[in-house]
Parts: C-alpha cells; sequence; structure tokens
C-alpha cells in the first residue's frame, strides 16, 4: 500500500475509532481500490480488506490472487484459500484468532450480503454495523492529484465528444455515434468508457438505451458520456441541434435547462448544502413553467465512481467543502416529444464552482450532411 492509501486508511479509521468500531472489512469493488490501492473487482470468488483500527492489516483473498503477497510493505499479510475451500469459514477463523470474534465490525453498504449473512452465523458474537458513510466521507473530499486525474478524464470526453459530433449526419443511428463517441475516448487514454446516445423524442427517456435509431434534421442529439482515466471517471452531457434552426419551443426549453445549470454552478461554494444547489437548478425550471418535466436530482457526486457521494438532491444537508467533484445535469423531458439536458462536472473550490468540462454549452446546432 502506497503512503497515498495508507493516509486515506488511517483517516477513516480515526473516524472508526471515534465511533467505537475495531475491524474495518472491505470487499471487492471502489471502495477496496481507494483504501488498499489493489483493483480487486467483484467475483464469485470472496476477497477481503482486513483492517482493524488497532492492529496488522491483512487480505483474505483467493490463491489467484496471491501476488498480492509482498506488494506493498503496509499489507504483509495475505491469507490464500484454494478453491476446494470455504472461504468464508477461514475469514471466520482469522478475525477469531485475532480476538475480534465479538469485536464491533464495521461493513460498507455495497458488501455482498450472501458472504456477509454466512460470516454473521459463524462468528454470532460481533456485531457488525455499516460504515459506508465514514468511507463516503473520506472519498467525497478529493485530493489536488485526484482532481486533476478527473480534470484529464474530462480532456479526454471533451475531445471525443467534439470529434464524433462533427461526423453526425441523416440516417446515422445512435449506435453508431455511441461507437464513435467509445473509441474517441479509448484512443485517447480512457481504460473504460460509456455514451448513452439518444436522438428526437427519445431524448426524454433521462437513461434511454442507444438503438437502431436514425437521426433526422430537426431534432435534438443527446449524448450521456464518460470515460475512466488512471481509475477516475469525467461525465459530461450534450444536447445539440441536428438541422437548419431548432423551433421557438426547442429554443426556450434548451435555454430554461442552460440557465439551471448556470444557476447552479452559481450557488455552489463552501459552506452550502447539496440540497441548496438542487433548489438553485429547479427554480428556474419551475419558473419557466417546466417544474414537472425536471424528474431527477441535480447531480450526484464523482470520482473513481460514476455515481458517489455527495448528491445532489434535496433534503441532503451535507455541506460542500473545497475539492468536492459533482455533476450539475438538469434537465427537462417531456415524454415522446422532447428531452433535453445539460451535464457539466464541477469541482468546488474556495471561491465556488469550476466546470471540468468544457465542451460548448451554447446551443450547437450542426448542419445537415
Amino acid at each position: 500500500m502506497s503512503l497515498f492509501q495508507k493516509t486515506r486508511c488511517m483517516q477513516v479509521l480515526d473516524l472508526l475509532r471515534q465511533n467505537k468500531i475495531d475491524v474495518l472489512l472491505i470487499f471487492p469493488g471502489a471502495n477496496i481500490a481507494y483504501y488498499t490501492g489493489f483493483p480487486i473487482g467483484p467475483s464469485e470468488r470472496l476477497a477481503a480488506a482486513v483492517i482493524p483500527v488497532d492492529g496488522e492489516p491483512y487480505f483474505v483473498v483467493n490463491q489467484l490472487e496471491e501476488e498480492l503477497r509482498g506488494m506493498e510493505p503496509w499489507f504483509k499479510r495475505v491469507e490464500v484459500w484454494d478453491e476446494h475451500e470455504d472461504p468464508v469459514k477461514l475469514l471466520a477463523e482469522t478475525l477469531t484468532k485475532a480476538g475480534d470474534g465479538e469485536a464491533c465490525l464495521g461493513i460498507p453498504e455495497e458488501a455482498p450480503w450472501g458472504w456477509v449473512n454466512s460470516l454473521q452465523s459463524r462468528i454470532p458474537n460481533a456485531k457488525f454495523v455499516d460504515v459506508g458513510k465514514y468511507l463516503g466521507y473520506v472519498r467525497m473530499v478529493k485530493t489536488d492529484e485526484e482532481v486533476a486525474l478527473i480534470k484529464e478524464a474530462c480532456r479526454i470526453s471533451d475531445a471525443a465528444m467534439e470529434e464524433a459530433f462533427a461526423q453526425i449526419h441523416t440516417g446515422m443511428t445512435e449506435l453508431e455515434l455511441q461507437t464513435l463517441m467509445v473509441n474517441g475516448m479509448q484512443s485517447r487514454g480512457a481504460s473504460r468508457a460509456f455514451a448513452g446516445v439518444v436522438f428526437g423524442e427519445r431524448a426524454a427517456l433521462p437513461h434511454g438505451s442507444a438503438s437502431d435509431r436514425q437521426l433526422k434534421p430537426g431534432e435534438f442529439v443527446l449524448v450521456d458520456m464518460g470515460g475512466l482515466y488512471k481509475s477516475y471517471w469525467s461525465d459530461c452531457t450534450r444536447t445539440v441541434f441536428y438541422g437548419d434552426e431548432p423551433t421557438p419551443k426547442q429554443r426556450k426549453i434548451y435555454e430554461t435547462v442552460l440557465a439551471a445549470n448556470r444557476a447552479a454552478l452559481a450557488a455552489t461554494r463552501p459552506g452550502v448544502t447539496c440540497e441548496s444547489i438542487d433548489v438553485a437548478a429547479r427554480k428556474v425550471i419551475d419558473e419557466a413553467g417546466y417544474g414537472e418535466y425536471f424528474i431527477h436530482r441535480l447531480g450526484h457526486g464523482l470520482g473513481m465512481e460514476i455515481h458517489e457521494h455527495p448528491y445532489m438532491v434535496r433534503n441532503n444537508k451535507q455541506l460542500l467543502e473545497p475539492n468536492m467533484v459533482f455533476t450539475d445535469e438538469p434537465g427537462i423531458y417531456i415524454v415522446g416529444d422532447i428531452g433535453v439536458r445539460v451535464e457539466d462536472t464541477v469541482v468546488c473550490t474556495k471561491t465556488g464552482g469550476v466546470e471540468l468540462t468544457h465542451f460548448p454549452r451554447e446551443l450547437t446546432v450542426y448542419p445537415v450532411k
């Protein structure tokens, strides 16, 4: 484990100690990568990082992951189970031998229920508590290095978006444009990428999937895309117009969404609630008469996962802090007719919000080809 990950662990262990939690158990996913530096992906084979608040941390992994042994000085110990063995039994035995069979064990909310349930039955005197909020809090506030990685991920997606949009033409399918977007990000260094592409009336589907629907003049093209760069994601949505000139209705809806996006950015600063950012954007859309068509929260945190804390949503009283990164993505969705969303990745700084995505926000019109 590098000093970077060890420092992160010390932060969260301090929180656990204050709340009388003895041991942190982390399972594969973003948390294990964030706190240990090892990107072990979800699998049917049990893997866990066991990190006592006071004591030696260790891994419990299948023999396929035995290469972890000795890779980092802080995690010197690796307990390995063979394919024919019961991994939960091994985990329970190691906890019991360490005197943690009756301890308070902190487990994040995404922990696999089957394994946790089996572990509880083997060490029934242990107490299991959800520590997701503590893990999430440490991850919410990015380091300058993390912000720089997200910024580069955003640069990659901006460039891919510009290149792909320049190629739209009559008859192009959503799937074809999706391929251009994804390939554009991966060719620029993204290890993974996604692009949700919807045309015309299908843009009113906030989570619509690309299809063989063909592009026609006179309609909006909505693309929600992001790429993973060195473990950190970008996320950006743009709605562009394909044709000669948007109708007054199309332009009004677009300008309303853009104004909501700008209002949220203007409201961003340290010390305000996440809820207030949502309220600022929603007020613009409500006053324009489209409130019933803004059907989701304003945004979500972004980092090692595309969706993570903090969430820009009503009733979230979490206060913004410098270096929190989140999305600002208001939208209007009139089913069967029209959909518009404008999304930026934003970092909260000491003086306010700064966008990390830079593809033009003003309505871009692409001529018919």
